[in-house]
C-alpha cells in the first residue's frame, strides 16, 4: 500500500513538519495553554483541509494518467 494512499493525520503532519506538538505551537507564538491548544487546533485545521485538497488533486490527477494509458 503506497504511503500516499490517505491524507496525512494532523498527527503526521505535525510530526514530519515540527516533531511534535510543543514545537508546533512554540512555532506559531502558541503555548500549552487550553486556549492556545485550541487556537492550534484551529490552524491544524486548516493545514489537514489543505493536506486533503492536495491528496485530492494528486489522486485526480493519477486518475486521469491512468485512463490516458
Amino acid at each position: 500500500m503506497p504511503a500516499d494512499d490517505k491524507p496525512r493525520s494532523a498527527y503526521q503532519i505535525i510530526k514530519d513538519g515540527w516533531g511534535n506538538r510543543v514545537n508546533f505551537q512554540l512555532s506559531y507564538g502558541l503555548r500549552m495553554t487550553p486556549e492556545d491548544l485550541q487556537e492550534g487546533d484551529l490552524i491544524l485545521d486548516v493545514l489537514e483541509k489543505h493536506e486533503r485538497e492536495d491528496w485530492e488533486e494528486r489522486r485526480r490527477e493519477a486518475q486521469a494518467q491512468a485512463r490516458r494509458r
